[in-house]
């Protein structure tokens, strides 16, 4: 096929120093590229970018650059930044240090611990668990109840924390703010344990910075605003509508997950480009930030990797390096050989970030995901009597598929690929982006069977669960093989039960089992839930990347309870299925004395209602689908 690309970027100059470029990055620009103002600019002329923040983290005073942007200042940024300027050795350690401790609070001290009001020790859920799951089971729910903080009140322009209206659930370790794509799994497992209000309140947070800034920030910091991530805000809006009903409330907040599609589809933004193939333009969207200096919160890390790339020659030109580590931290992946040389297909293990190209590959996944979001709009438009809001909205999901189909599959290999702009072929990276997140978005291949045989022969499903890639790193890093990421077995195992066949739904019942099995031995043996686990060592957690391994951890607590009521034969939310808009709210069951009052819907329409179980609203147990 004939491939031509158009990015919406632009190429900086090769020949300037890499640390003038780095200071020349002022954070005062959005993902949207709208500049920001206010308070919010106050804070990012300290956390944002500038002399300060480069003078502290090149300076290595702390181990995890994180901690340094996550510290509240004690005086207004103008004070502190004026002192600064009249600091004299300004480069040297100790008097850095002096510095920060004089002007500078505790990271953690504009929060406070909050527990949850409609948490329960023993949500229903929990008497559908088998037996030697279910110690561990309770003990998942409890978690919930020590990843609540809510803000104190400060001034903003102190701080790096975004303000939310309600308190929230984080993932936990050095994360103490909501991350975007994270939150998903945060709310399906909060389902799961009936916590709809503050799954609700999780949600609402996230919908108050589309409102604010028309779309979601990597997580709710100052210094994440140059860009977002995986878009799954639609799927948490109908997953809580799957367990309320409400419409009023999907009334109330469609119109701003529309504003955050139309965010990822706006050419501003730098996340759309077009292939031109056998004279047809395809639209496609790719991982992208506005940010051409250094991560605040990874600066010294992003400054090492640009020198390195610049001095080997490998990239000369340093906010290629710069946007291309922003983009990898969009994507979630942060950092995979996904998205870096894959010349020599031999030597991907030693692939280097030197060479990252994020913003240069049209991802599977990511369009994978937008397919879900125009789906999730369609329907949400059906369920509010808006027929030709949902039509515009399938429209779009089918010219998705349609180009997906057509471009990332690889009729050689039998499965979808990511697709390299930079070299105009297909990534030889194999990935499991590469099969779970076309079958999450119901995507099924050129031929069915041939895409599970191609998954069982690349070499990723192990006994630990599902390996992020078919390249072993050694968690040099992290979004590699050996290590298994939980929101990557979810969407597989749920993408395997959507395919629908016998033996997809085997393999999705193999695969949970397994997870939940390294889940729990990790559990028994250390006390905690890590953010990754060893997809090759059942019961240890993963290794790698730029900072030492979490616990904690919302989403691996999200998948595991999502997994545990399925195999307990329940699912994990109170299910409406039907997709009927007129009768949707008919599927519930009495509120009161619940066994075996389960109520169907009415049978007055033209068409055939089609769903799996009916859910009664009162006790939240499940009954046998008709």
């Amino acid at each position: 096929m004939t491939v031509g690309f158009r990015l919406v970027s632009a190429m900086a100059p090769a020949e300037q120093d890499v640390d003038a470029i780095a200071l020349q990055e002022d954070g005062l620009i959005c993902a949207d590229g709208r500049p920001l103002t206010g308070e919010l600019a106050r804070s990012a002329g300290v956390f944002g970018g500038g002399p300060l923040l480069a003078a502290v983290q090149k300076a290595r005073l702390f181990k995890d650059s994180k901690h340094f942007v996550d510290m509240p200042l004690k005086e207004d940024p103008e004070i502190v930044l004026a002192e600064f300027e009249r600091l004299e050795k300004k480069t040297e350690k100790e008097v850095l240090r002096s510095f920060v401790e004089k002007y500078f609070e505790d990271v953690g001290s504009d929060l406070d611990p909050w527990s949850p009001s409609d948490f329960q020790e023993s949500p229903p859920f929990l008497a559908h668990v088998e037996e030697k799951r279910k110690a561990w089971a309770k003990a998942l729910n409890g978690l919930w109840a020590t990843l609540g903080r809510k803000s104190k009140a400060h001034s903003q322009q102190r701080c790096s924390s975004l303000p939310l209206r309600n308190p929230t659930i984080v993932p936990g370790g050095r994360f103490l703010e909501t991350y975007y794509w994270d939150t998903f799994w945060v709310i399906r497992g909060l389902l799961v344990c009936s916590m709809v209000e503050t799954a609700k309140g999780v949600i609402g947070n996230l919908l108050d910075l589309v409102k604010d800034f028309g779309f979601i920030p990597n997580g709710t910091r100052v210094y994440y605003l140059d860009r977002s991530q995986p878009p799954l805000l639609t799927d948490m809006a109908m997953a809580i509508f799957d367990v309320t009903g409400d419409k009023e409330w999907l009334s109330q907040v469609l119109p701003l997950l529309i504003k955050e599609y139309n965010f990822w589809m706006s050419p501003e933004s730098g996340q759309v480009v077009q292939l031109e193939i056998s004279g047809e333009m395809r639209h496609f969207n790719v991982y992208h930030s506005q940010r051409k200096g250094p991560r605040p919160e990874s600066y010294f890390e992003d400054l090492e990797t640009a020198r390195s790339a610049r001095e080997s020659g490998l990239e000369p030109k340093s906010e290629e390096v710069f946007q291309g580590l922003c983009a990898g931290a969009e994507s979630g992946w942060d950092f995979s050989t996904r998205w870096m040389d894959d010349s020599d297909e031999k030597r991907l293990s030693e692939a280097r970030l030197e060479t990252i190209k994020t913003h240069h590959i049209v991802p599977v996944d990511l369009n994978c995901f937008l397919v879900r979001v125009e789906e999730g709009l369609a329907r949400a438009h059906d369920l509010l009597a808006n027929e030709s809001g949902a039509q515009k909205y399938r429209d779009a999901a089918a010219k998705r598929k349609k180009d997906i189909e057509e471009v990332l599959w690889n009729d050689v290999t039998k499965c979808y690929h990511d697709y390299r702009l930079d070299k105009g072929r297909f990534s030889k990276v194999i990935a499991l982006s590469n099969w779970a997140a076309p079958l999450w978005a119901g995507l099924q291949g050129h031929e069915v069977e041939a895409f599970l045989t191609s998954l069982h022969a690349s070499g990723l499903l192990q006994t630990g669960g599902a390996a992020t890639t078919a390249v072993v790193t050694d968690g040099r890093t992290q979004w590699d093989a050996p290590n298994a990421w939980p929101p990557l077995q979810h969407m597989l195992i749920e993408g395997l039960e959507r395919l629908g066949s016998v033996a997809a739904k085997d393999l999705a019942q193999e695969m949970t089992e397994r997870w939940l099995q390294s889940c729990q031995m990790a559990w028994e043996k250390s006390g905690f839930m890590y953010e990754k686990y060893n997809a090759s060592k059942p019961g240890e957690g993963g290794g790698g990347g730029e900072y030492e391994p979490q616990v904690g951890f919302g989403w691996s607590n999200g998948v595991a309870l999502v997994l545990l009521a399925k195999h307990s034969g329940c699912q994990e939310e109170t299910r409406r299925v039907t997709e009927c808009a007129c009768c949707v709210n008919a599927c519930f069951g009495q509120a009161k004395g619940c066994k075996n009052h389960w109520q169907k819907p009415a049978q007055t329409h033209s068409h055939t209602h089609t769903y799996v179980f009916l859910a009664c609203y009162g006790c939240r147990q499940f009954a046998s689908g008709i």
